[in-house]
């Protein structure tokens, strides 16, 4: 796939490389704490009903459990479409800028709400990502709807070109009673999984209460990275995602007394992206690093998902086929060497 001289070169041009990788490929360093904004669906189908209640009381009382285990320290605006006028597709309005928790009157806006109109979904994250100012630092949209997009836009293409373009940008979406309508629920799948974020369903009261109190809680932090075994060679931070950047196994173990663990290729769906192959590493404990294999890329006619360990020695980042895309997980320092060296 790669001849042993073309990695030999990678790896001894480290420094060189790296160094033109951060320069070029890696991400906008956010500056400043990250912000949230919670976008609720006050469209006229919430004045719909579930076991005899309108799902509009419902989400009230849900965004009060809400406010009651949000975190104090993460900041939170409001904003809802849909509530003031009907067949308005520029209905939105944002209710609260983001700031420190008001749960008071936040709870008041959101009790006011009096669903009429549209539901312009993608011009209303768009609309909150922008106010959280997502290009410079980390922003966080929660997103409450029971509907899909009436508003001639594409939820899917905007978290994709929202992901693309903001330092760390993620929207968590809570599709609220839409399992009959499977056109609003692949809408907003696609929006939570293209920006990393999270999508809950939710029939019910009791499920809109669980969705939100568990977009609410502040993420876990990242386990320690296991202890690295005895190395040879240089380490080096890889970037989390890098698109149009590749590396790949020098034939070497990077340790001294431990075997690299082997990950079978995982030959990927036509439509799959670089972001599903970094999330099976990312689910995988073993895994530290991966290489994503576009179409067209070796003559591959369906993308290809590459895993490695912490053991396995790995050429330098270099330039790769347009579509490829590699990482390396968080916290972790991928040993980096020239084919063929031996440990000394």
């Amino acid at each position: 796939m790669r001849s042993l001289l073309s990695l030999s070169l990678a790896a001894a041009l480290l420094v060189p490389v790296a160094s033109a990788w951060a320069q070029q490929a890696a991400p906008r360093t956010p500056q400043g704490a990250g912000q949230s904004m919670l976008v609720l669906d006050a469209s006229g189908s919430m004045w719909g009903q579930i076991g005899g209640k309108a799902k509009i009381e419902i989400a009230r009382e849900a965004v009060g459990s809400m406010l009651a285990t949000w975190p104090a320290s993460q900041q939170l605006g409001l904003m809802a479409y849909g509530h003031r006028s009907k067949g308005n597709c520029a209905d939105i309005e944002m209710l609260k800028a983001p700031g420190s928790l008001d749960k008071v009157g936040m709870q008041q806006a959101v009790n006011a709400l009096q669903p009429k109109g549209m539901t312009p979904i993608s011009a209303s994250v768009r609309m909150a990502a922008e106010q959280l100012k997502f290009s410079e630092r980390k922003a966080t949209v929660i997103l409450v709807s029971d509907g899909e997009e009436t508003c001639h836009a594409d939820p899917c293409a905007l978290g994709k070109e929202l992901e693309k373009l903001g330092v760390d940008f993620t929207a968590h979406v809570v599709g609220f009673d839409i399992d009959k309508n499977p056109k609003a629920k692949a809408q907003l799948q696609c929006l939570a999984s293209s920006t990393g974020g999270r999508y809950l369903d939710a029939k019910d009261a009791g499920e809109l209460n669980k969705a939100l109190r568990e977009v609410a809680q502040a993420p876990a932090a990242l386990p320690a990275p296991p202890a690295a075994p005895p190395a040879c060679g240089n380490f080096v931070e890889g970037p989390e995602f890098a698109m149009n950047l590749s590396t790949w196994p020098t034939g070497e173990n990077a340790s001294l007394s431990a075997e690299s663990k082997p990950f079978e290729p995982i030959e990927m769906g036509r439509n799959a992206d670089a972001r599903a192959c970094q999330k099976l590493c990312t689910d995988d404990k073993s895994c530290t690093a991966w290489f994503f294999e576009a179409i067209g890329s070796n003559f591959r006619t369906l993308p290809v998902c590459h895993r490695w360990d912490g053991v396995a020695a790995l050429s330098a980042p270099h330039e790769a086929h347009p579509g490829n895309a590699m990482g390396v997980k968080k916290g972790v320092r991928q040993i980096v060497r020239e084919a063929g060296a031996a440990c000394k």
